[in-house]
């Protein structure tokens, strides 16, 4: 969660300064992230091989956890690849609106990330409720932003890639929240 949050952080940054080295930055960190979720499913078999009968429920749950980790990990690899495309291809800079609420939505992102981090490491699990609640108003937040785009692609809009990127990254999010709360989900019920 920690990497996944410093992961969108820069890609958000580096995007809105068009910067190139920094998108190059989330790719890699992103790979390192996909790389180590892989082994964590390469191991699967002999983790449920090893369990004891009484522990036979923790299998679900490390499925779980895997399958959410890697979709957490698609949607970076995804926000990642599609921003670097955008600034290597010499596209338009996205307008000042868009990077201003991307900016806000990695800003509440990134709020999101740091409760499950402190929860996690405050061991006060209490809060995991809380912040799964959290979740159709960050979805209804990034809803929003779609449509204002849709209104001003009608209105004043005039570059189709930074329109196509824009929706793009705005839905991918909508799947990196998701992902996230499921992951919550997933240990809550364990």
């Amino acid at each position: 969660v920690s990497r996944t949050s410093k992961i969108y952080t820069n890609t958000i940054d580096s995007l809105a300064k068009q910067d190139l080295e920094g998108l190059k930055k989330s790719k890699k960190g992103v790979k390192k992230l996909d790389d180590e979720v892989e082994a964590l499913k390469d191991n699967i078999f002999y983790f449920i091989k090893n369990l004891d009968e009484s522990s036979l429920g923790a299998s679900d749950f490390y499925i779980n956890v895997i399958g959410n980790l890697q979709d957490m990990s698609q949607s970076l690899e995804y926000i990642s690849k599609a921003s670097h495309k955008h600034v290597n291809n010499n596209h338009l800079k996205l307008r000042f609106n868009q990077i201003k609420d991307l900016k806000e939505t990695e800003q509440q992102l990134k709020t999101l990330f740091g409760k499950i981090k402190s929860t996690f490491s405050e061991r006060n699990f209490d809060n995991i409720n809380l912040i799964i609640d959290e979740k159709q108003q960050l979805l209804d937040t990034v809803n929003e932003r779609i449509k204002k785009q849709v209104a001003r692609t009608r209105t004043e809009e005039d570059s189709p890639k930074n329109t196509t990127l824009y929706f793009s990254l705005l839905l991918e999010t909508k799947d990196l929240i998701k992902a996230t709360i499921s992951l919550l989900e997933a240990y809550k019920e364990q």
